[in-house]
This record gives C-alpha cells, sequence and structure tokens, in this order.
C-alpha cells in the first residue's frame, strides 16, 4: 500500500509513504514528529496498531495544497476539532470531501487522486483509517449485509459518506476525542486501551449508518422501487452508445420522471445524467488505452456523433484531453 503527496514544501516535490497491506502490524508504533515545513509548523503523532493508523495532529498553517494519491481504497473517520480540510479528486465524478472546523465525518473512497487544500490558521484533527479487513475483524465477514448503505457501497465500489454534509461534533464524541488523544498509558497498555475506544467510536458510528433504513431494503425505499432503479442502471450500463433519455428510463422504470430521478440519487449519490457522462467516460478511456481506438472510434462506442462533443465532454470530467491518452 502506497501514498504519493506532491507538494513544494517536500524534499524533490514529493513524500512517499509505504503500509503494510491493510496497516497490519505486529506491535504497537507511535511516531511524535516535529513538523517544520515554510508552510507547515508543529507536531504529529502517528500510531499503527494492526489495521489501523491514527493521526494527531496539532499544526499551524498557511493557505497550501498537496497532491495526493492512495493506491488502495481509503477508509477514514476524520475530526477537524479546530481548522477544516477540502479534498477535490482529479476525476470530476467523484465525490469532494470538505470537512470544516469542529465537524467530523465518516467516509469510503474506492479511488483517490487528487488536492487537498488547507486554509490559514491552527489546525488539530484525529484521523482514523481502517481498511474493508478491519471492518471484518470487528463486525463479521457479513459486515456488507450488517451495514446496508455503507456495505452497500462497498460491495459496489462507489464513494460513501455516513452525512451528506459533515456534522459538528458533538459533547460526547469530543469526550471519546479526547479519551484518545490525550491517553498517556505507558505503550502495553496503551495498545489495548486505544484499540478498544477506536473500535467503540467506530461501532457506535456504523450502527447509527443504519439509522431509518428499512430492514429489508437499503436506502429506506420499497422493494419495488429499489429494484426498479437498479434495472435501470443496468439498462444504462448495456446501452451507452444509446441515446438515453430520462422520460424513457422512468418508463422502464414505471414511474414518475420525478421519483426515479430522486431514487437513483439516493442510491448512487449522483444524478442521472452525469452517471451516464462517467460511465461514457470510463468506457472510452478503455477503449483509447486498451483497445488503442482513436478518439473519432472511442467517441462513436460510447454514443457521441461528434468527436469533438465527445472531447470537450471528457475534458470536463478529467481535465486533460483524451489525445492525451494516444
Amino acid at each position: 500500500m502506497k501514498t504519493i503527496l506532491k507538494s513544494s514544501m517536500f524534499e524533490n516535490n514529493v513524500l512517499v509513504k509505504r503500509f503494510e497491506k491493510d496497516f497490519k502490524t505486529s506491535g504497537f508504533i507511535e511516531q511524535k514528529k516535529q513538523i517544520d515545513y515554510a508552510l507547515v509548523k508543529g507536531t504529529l503523532i502517528e500510531i499503527s496498531i494492526n489495521g489501523l493508523r491514527i493521526l494527531i495532529r496539532n499544526v499551524k498553517t498557511e493557505d497550501y495544497s498537496v497532491d495526493v494519491q492512495h493506491d488502495f481504497p481509503f477508509f477514514k473517520l476524520q475530526f477537524e476539532i479546530e481548522g477544516s480540510s477540502f479534498y477535490e479528486p482529479l476525476d470530476k465524478c467523484q465525490p469532494k470531501v470538505y470537512i470544516p472546523n469542529a465537524h467530523y465525518n465518516l467516509f469510503y473512497l474506492p479511488k483517490v487522486q487528487g488536492t487537498l487544500t488547507y486554509k490559514k490558521g491552527h489546525r488539530k484533527t484525529l484521523e482514523i483509517l481502517f481498511t474493508e479487513n478491519y471492518l471484518k475483524d470487528i463486525i463479521g465477514e457479513n459486515f456488507n449485509e450488517i451495514l446496508h448503505r455503507f456495505g452497500t457501497a462497498i460491495s459496489r465500489k462507489t464513494p460513501f459518506f455516513m452525512w451528506d454534509k459533515s456534522q459538528p461534533i458533538t459533547n460526547d464524541l469530543q469526550n471519546h476525542i479526547n479519551e484518545i488523544v490525550f491517553c498517556n498509558y505507558h505503550k502495553d497498555l496503551k495498545k489495548p486501551y486505544l484499540e478498544a475506544k477506536i473500535k467503540e467510536l467506530l461501532i457506535l458510528l456504523l450502527a447509527q449508518t443504519n439509522d431509518n433504513i428499512n430492514t429489508d431494503t437499503p436506502f429506506n425505499l420499497p422493494e419495488t422501487d429499489y429494484n426498479a432503479i437498479l434495472k435501470v442502471e443496468c439498462y444504462i450500463n448495456t446501452h451507452l452508445k444509446d441515446t438515453l433519455t430520462i422520460p424513457e428510463l422512468a418508463i422502464i422504470a414505471g414511474m414518475n420522471t420525478t421519483k426515479l430521478k430522486q431514487g437513483f440519487k439516493l442510491i448512487f449519490s449522483t444524478t442521472i445524467f452525469k452517471y451516464i457522462s462517467c460511465l461514457r467516460m470510463e468506457q472510452a478511456k478503455k477503449q483509447i488505452v486498451e483497445k488503442k481506438c482513436t478518439v473519432a472510434e472511442a467517441a462513436y462506442h460510447v454514443g457521441y456523433k461528434h468527436p469533438q462533443h465527445f472531447t470537450v465532454a471528457f475534458k470536463k470530467i478529467y481535465g486533460y484531453l483524451p489525445s492525451d491518452l494516444t
């Protein structure tokens, strides 16, 4: 597992971090580092416990940004106790992550490649990183079924956020945070203590991801509506070359257009048109890279009659021209 950070702050502008698979470690590792970059100064505590990485920051920053890329699916519980963070993905189809001052969120991103931006000021955070296997360890092999929405997102490899908008840190959560951040036990006791506290915290929050969820079908949708929207999604995947309109898709679903749009966004966290566009661009990329198609051929394959229209749409999503892939 590898993380690549790029910024003018780092030596040679690049910092590469490597980790054992699933953050595995046999013991307890705690490192306190003094950060002394031009734009960031303070302390960073990194704790590694089997299956977990815990980051505790207390820094002063100027306005700065860092390009970040992970080669592994990213699970994170992040508390911005003071300060804020903003992640903007390179792929415009992927969601942004904004956590303002005194807020938190728990999220899963199958792919991370984008830019992190921080504002000038004092920044204190608690960040807990884990993996899918860690969820299996603490909840069980059938965690996908137990966690409903979260489990479905992991199975489908689609982004998940506990909250659409990050939530304020409550007094109860602040107490949990303090118990972790200010734990001063000897490492032989600190390891089991932190393991227990983080497991308790994660289970407390993960249980809330099921709030107001129908136990028979995810997303609090009637089973017939849920299955109808999945039928539409399947149809989209197999008819990307066709002209796809919402009224026609609503007929396939057997519901009105408003209900279809609302239900689709609830399940897939994006609009129908954006979902179609992103699928088309992904298919086109494969045609160009793997099958060595021309841009015009790839455009035609995904339903664009005019290559120039395809090029404009491609650049809007990825930030570069499809010809750059050849």
